[in-house]
């Protein structure tokens, strides 16, 4: 029985979705023996002696800052055997042993192989005697050069967050679940890493904070607290962590207390008659103290030397 026209126009829709499937099909697919590698090298990776055995290791390695820099930096004298050493026996005998693994180094070896590189750069200026040395962290304990979980600083984590939280876990759990510093976005990503505020490879100031003071750290956000002000505030001016905990509380504002405890810890007697140590119930109401004294940082007004304004 002879096809109508609507038929036939039927049937040429379906050959036609049944090409384009198959056809799609075919293009997606990859040869078994390439399944799995890292990005495609260019020409240059391609005559890397290494690549013959290791292509998996190098394709990756050429998307890495390290490939990068081995490609495009001119530099003749990089190459594998930079951080890997001679590898003339090791290719001749195929054995694994031949070859230098940093991995599998001691912790000065380990260390003076990145630094003979990154040495007195401005992110490891202060290595040498920083918490972190002193302490026996390699450079390998946070970066991965081949296998980084993240592509920026060739981190061993996803974030730099995670890899520190690894080793601190009294900070993850007693104070960064509460951090408003930390509170992440509609995509995931938290509002601050820790190299916002410290230099794990080494700082001038305390705890490997960026800044030399707590105060300089805070105010690369906070400008508005920074002053001058006609009236100041002595806690405030001499330490944030006076009055604030930056990884994390369940007061406002990252208070170490409520405000009105806060306040009190100081100011035990005053106007208001207050119990040292238990704040007065008419002055815990709302935000307590800083409804009368919101310029608790300071204060550039002629009157405010109570901070009213």
């Amino acid at each position: 029985m002879p096809l109508s026209i609507r038929g036939w126009k039927f049937a040429l829709l379906s050959v036609t979705f049944l090409s384009f499937v198959a056809a799609t099909a075919t293009l997606g697919e990859a040869p078994p023996d390439k399944v799995s590698r890292g990005a495609p090298p260019s020409q240059y990776w391609q005559g890397v002696e290494c690549a013959a055995c290791h292509e998996d290791v190098v394709n990756r390695f050429a998307g890495t800052r390290h490939g990068k820099a081995m490609e495009f930096s001119g530099w003749g004298e990089m190459t594998c055997q930079s951080c890997h050493g001679d590898a003339a026996e090791h290719v001749s005998s195929a054995d694994p042993e031949k070859i230098k693994n940093p991995a599998k180094l001691g912790l000065l070896e380990k260390n003076d192989g990145c630094l003979a590189c990154h040495a007195n750069k401005p992110h490891t200026r202060f290595w040498a005697g920083s918490t972190h040395e002193v302490s026996n962290v390699s450079c390998l304990d946070c970066h991965s050069v081949h296998s980084a979980g993240s592509s920026e600083k060739l981190l061993a984590k996803a974030t730099d967050r995670e890899l520190c939280l690894s080793c601190h876990s009294d900070v993850r759990q007693a104070q960064f679940q509460r951090s408003t510093h930390l509170i992440r976005n509609a995509w995931g990503d938290s509002r601050m890493s820790c190299a916002r505020c410290h230099n794990p490879h080494g700082s001038t100031g305390e705890k490997l904070l960026q800044k030399a003071t707590v105060n300089e750290t805070c105010y690369q956000c906070h400008a508005e607290k920074r002053g001058p002000f006609l009236w100041e505030h002595s806690p405030a001016r001499e330490d944030c962590l006076n009055c604030h905990r930056p990884h994390g509380s369940n007061n406002p504002s990252l208070l170490v207390q409520r405000t009105t405890y806060l306040c009190q810890s100081c100011h035990l007697q005053g106007r208001h008659q207050t119990i040292a140590g238990r704040a007065n119930s008419v002055w815990n109401i709302n935000r307590g103290c800083i409804n009368c004294h919101p310029m608790i940082h300071g204060s550039n007004h002629p009157s405010g030397i109570l901070y009213h304004r």
